[in-house]
């Protein structure tokens, strides 16, 4: 005995819209799932862009993290979206979603900056989420649901750390008229193109004056640092560090100077792959946690962090790639026999913390030469439009590093110059004087 069921249909198109409001079909999620990933590829660009512009310490490591949970947020819902649609391409969702991006990260300073992205987009961004939230279904979208609940906090936190940044700023009557005029123009601009998904944008208007003739970021000319730093040089070890395993906790704590110039190149280099971004943040956000680490044990161990010396210079990066190629492949990649030798004096001696802080540095930076062999040819060919093998990028940075470190390599010859391993090379550049007896 069989049954015929009656299948249900939507008898009109008003039936079908009501129904919207309880359900979400699948082509109308992927591609709102794309307007979202792109926000928050452009999110964490827009972010990195302004990290220079962060006058303390604590809020550069917050916004390196920021920028890798916006690419981990961008990468879950890509592969949400692959899932959807059988394809994994992101698109512009739309040149006026675009330009108002562009617009919205254009404050005259730091301060409006965190307001409006945060208290404004960051702010409907997340209205949206929960709106998609509210319209999923627990059975037929349970994946969905799962990324976003994850999402929403992130993105609250994000939100709460602005509200407590600008809060705190705006005692001062010229910061709380230039955050005002900055959250307004957001305000007005998000209301003209019809929210984050555009949905009923104002026909026919022009876009929103700014308020701002002379935006100070992203990428601004000059970086910022606290007040009370004491700026150091990294080829002079000051004397509470020398001659003891104290030098490697300092070595650590310095690494908050490489943010900067780590947040130029991700804001700064366009037109790679999506991957290179996911990669690249989680390797800014770990230079942000060598900083911590190095300054919490120098503090466990008595020091007070505003009279720790740190090399910082205030000029903009300008060679994004060749820094990236230092970073990676000499930086980094001839660090690892110092490193090595200071985490087993450190154990051996019975530092377990300092021990840790070595040895979970060395599982990063092997991570983080990885990540430099496989993007550092495919910076050069998008910047310079030119193939390169590893090798060839390598010698290059080996050979302008030789030439800017001359008292190194004085006593060798042009011939023997050229043919040096890195191996080699990093024999003569790794620091010199280094005792791992004392503690």
């Amino acid at each position: 005995m069989s049954v015929n069921f009656e299948i249900e249909r939507f008898e009109s198109e008003t039936m079908e819209h009501l129904l919207g409001d309880y359900w979400i079909r699948v082509s109308d999620q992927i591609q709102l799932l794309n307007r979202l990933i792109f926000f928050e590829w452009a999110s964490a660009r827009v972010i990195a862009g302004w990290v220079p512009a962060a006058s303390e310490f604590d809020w550069k490591c917050v916004m390196s993290k920021m920028i890798w949970e916006n690419m981990t947020i961008a990468d879950r819902l890509r592969m949400r979206k692959e899932e959807l649609s059988g394809k994994s391409k992101i698109t512009i969702p739309s040149k006026r979603f675009h330009e108002f991006l562009q617009d919205a990260s254009a404050a005259e300073g730091f301060v409006p900056f965190v307001s409006g992205w945060f208290m404004e987009v960051t702010k409907a961004v997340i209205e949206t989420y929960e709106a998609l939230q509210s319209r999923l279904d627990p059975i037929f979208d349970a994946p969905t649901l799962d990324i976003l609940n994850e999402i929403i906090t992130k993105k609250r936190n994000h939100l709460n750390w602005a509200n407590g940044l600008v809060r705190d700023a705006v005692h001062r009557k010229e910061v709380l008229s230039s955050v005002g005029a900055w959250r307004k123009f957001i305000q007005h601009y998000l209301q003209q193109i019809g929210g984050i998904e555009e949905q009923n944008p104002a026909n026919g208007a022009s876009k929103p004056h700014s308020p701002v003739s002379t935006p100070h970021g992203p990428a601004p000319k000059k970086r910022s640092c606290p007040q009370w730093l004491k700026v150091g040089s990294y080829d002079v070890v000051p004397d509470q560090f020398k001659d003891s395993l104290k030098i490697f906790m300092w070595h650590y704590a310095t690494e908050i100077q490489v943010l900067d110039p780590m947040c130029y190149v991700f804001y700064g280099v366009d037109d790679m792959p999506f991957e290179f971004y996911v990669d690249f943040s989680r390797h800014i956000w770990d230079e942000s946690r060598h900083h911590l680490m190095g300054m919490r044990r120098l503090r466990q161990l008595g020091y007070d962090a505003k009279d720790i010396p740190v090399p910082y210079s205030e000029d903009a990066l300008q060679e994004l790639e060749y820094f990236y190629a230092m970073l990676t492949m000499v930086g980094e990649s001839c660090s690892f026999t110092r490193k090595k030798k200071s985490m087993d004096a450190y154990y051996r001696k019975g530092d377990i913390i300092s021990g840790m802080t070595a040895e979970i540095d060395i599982v990063d930076e092997r991570s983080h030469v990885q990540f430099g062999k496989k993007w550092a040819t495919a910076i050069y060919k998008q910047r310079f439009d030119r193939d390169v093998s590893l090798d060839d990028v390598v010698k290059e940075v080996m050979d302008r590093s030789m030439k800017e470190r001359a008292a190194d390599f004085e006593n060798m010859g042009e011939a023997e110059k050229q043919s040096i391993s890195q191996l080699a090379f990093c024999g003569k550049i790794e620091f010199k004087y280094l005792n791992y007896e004392n503690l």
